[in-house]
């Protein structure tokens, strides 16, 4: 798993795919300055540098097109997520709020294989025994073929969380994976939507999201 781009990185990276795919070749950096709008080559330069860090390119040195997307059979390999929302793992204080600012890139087979999915944010830590901790990237498949035991996205009124799913005795019961008492399962009777089943977990400290850009874009 590549580390979290974005917005910003990932406008970079698909500017420097598409010319590829179009021409062939990687773009100088004066073209990738003049396609992507920016008044200074060194704004660039910064952004290629956190792409390499980040392992999406490599840049080969004495090169005038030295810029090379990393991947081992030619096929870019990835898909890019949009992190959507916070979510509530304490409770169901956190507000679901829209937020296209971050990217996730993860294997184009996870899609394939599993339909729609989008990343969350987790907020506290009432799912820490299933490995969730505040901070975390959740990747959830949008379905609604869930079952007993499963970990699902829950939106209950205005609000959203990830708990295990329980169903008996037609009450649907939301149970948190923390053996803290203070956390406590929740009875859902109205208003509430299950949204979709937690596909895996990346662990924040794998997507470093650093943004050092500080010149001033036109």
């Amino acid at each position: 798993m590549q580390q979290l781009l974005t917005y910003k990185q990932k406008r970079v990276l698909d500017n420097i795919r598409l010319y590829m795919e179009a021409k062939g070749e990687p773009p100088t950096l004066e073209e990738l300055s003049r396609n992507l709008g920016l008044r200074s080559v060194r704004t660039v330069v910064q952004y290629l540098e956190i792409l390499e860090n980040k392992g999406y390119i490599l840049r080969r040195k004495n090169a005038w097109r030295n810029i090379e997307l990393r991947n081992a059979d030619g096929a870019w390999g990835t898909v890019s997520i949009p992190v959507v929302a916070n979510v509530g793992c304490d409770d169901l204080s956190v507000f679901a709020q829209e937020q296209h600012d971050e990217f996730i890139e993860v294997d184009k087979k996870i899609v394939e294989e599993s339909g729609e999915i989008v990343a969350v944010r987790a907020v506290g830590d009432s799912m820490l025994d299933a490995g969730i901790k505040s901070g975390d990237y959740i990747l959830v498949q949008f379905t609604d073929n869930v079952q007993n035991g499963d970990r699902v996205a829950a939106i209950v009124g205005d609000m959203v969380t990830v708990k295990r799913l329980e169903r008996r005795d037609g009450v649907t019961i939301l149970y948190p994976e923390n053996k803290d008492p203070k956390y406590k399962p929740i009875i859902l009777r109205e208003d509430f939507k299950i949204t979709g089943k937690v596909l895996c977990v990346i662990p924040a400290e794998s997507t470093i999201t650093n943004e050092v850009v500080p010149i001033r874009e036109e």
